[in-house]
């Protein structure tokens, strides 16, 4: 039976983090290695952790001062010995067939990849994320997996690094040095990461179910109004962008990546507008202008955002 290994970066999440650890210590698959890498927690998160390594023996706790969650990741990422590498953040849980099915699935097609669906969980309700498009077939190539993962507004499954599982060798560039996650980045270096990886893709297998339950909590790193940090985010894909021309990936796919990258500049200027930071609307504005014409050819069906640019175009401070 092949080694699942579970990288879990643990950062203040006590009121979560027994529910997240207790989904993937009862998962069905049970040939796991479970990583946990405390980031420096301040409150009880550590001592939870604590608690799950003593009742069970594959666990493997890290204790380290706060360096980020990109390196807790690559902490984990190094520890790890698995056949297969999965994620899971430390407010988030799982259901208990996940890692038995992603692995049957990778097994049975060979794949280098397996995507499942997840779950957006609030205080109300846990609400099943779909996907506009429906998905062509359960097996496909690298070059569709990317198209998959960027046609962002069609396919939002793909989104993310959590719920999916990936194969070992997956996980290191050309040169055979692994791929981490670029802790320079305050929010978006699991993109950049994804994205890495993703181009390392022969076949991968869409597992059409629903497994991985994602909190959304008001203070996490993605809901920032920090707009350094959502400078980063622009900074990561403005990368990404970089690495997929030097990899000669299609036009096609760059273009889709424009357009997210234009999108969240919006965001990002409509905040500095608010906040009154003049270097930053103009840093967002000229990123917006510079790639505008593949936003609106990939969004004229959907007039409302393009007069929606316009408009923060038009900001002036």
């Amino acid at each position: 039976m092949k080694k699942v290994s579970i990288i879990i970066p643990i950062y203040n999440t006590e009121k979560y983090l027994e529910r997240c650890l207790s989904s993937v210590c009862n998962q069905t698959y049970e040939n796991l290695e479970i990583i946990c890498i405390d980031d420096g927690s301040t409150d009880q998160s550590g001592e939870i952790a604590e608690e799950f390594r003593q009742k069970d023996s594959r666990i493997i706790l890290k204790h380290q001062e706060n360096s980020g969650e990109s390196a807790a990741r690559n902490s984990g990422l190094v520890l790890s010995s698995g056949d297969y590498i999965g994620f899971i953040d430390c407010d988030d849980w799982i259901e208990a067939g996940m890692y038995e099915k992603l692995v049957e699935e990778l097994e049975k097609s060979n794949a280098d990849i397996a995507i499942s669906g997840w779950y957006k969980d609030t205080l109300s309700e846990s609400i099943k994320i779909k996907n506009e498009k429906e998905v062509e077939e359960s097996i496909f190539t690298g070059k569709k997996l990317l198209r998959y993962l960027y046609e962002r507004d069609s396919y939002r499954e793909f989104a993310y690094i959590w719920d999916k599982l990936y194969k070992r060798e997956l996980l290191y560039d050309e040169n055979g040095k692994m791929i981490l996650f670029d802790m320079s980045l305050m929010l978006g270096a699991d993109a950049v990461w994804l994205g890495r990886v993703a181009l390392n893709v022969d076949k991968a297998v869409y597992v059409n179910k629903t497994f991985y339950h994602y909190i959304q909590r008001e203070d996490s790193g993605c809901h920032s109004r920090d707009i350094s940090r959502r400078l980063d985010w622009l900074k990561a894909y403005i990368d990404l962008i970089d690495i997929f021309y030097e990899k000669e990936i299609s036009i096609e796919i760059i273009d889709l990546l424009k357009r997210f990258l234009v999108y969240h500049s919006a965001i990002v200027a409509d905040m500095a507008y608010n906040q009154k930071n003049k270097d930053a609307l103009a840093y967002c504005k000229k990123i917006i202008t510079d790639y505008k014409d593949e936003y609106e050819k990939l969004n004229m069906d959907k007039p409302e955002r393009i007069k929606w640019l316009s408009k923060i175009l038009d900001y002036r401070l």
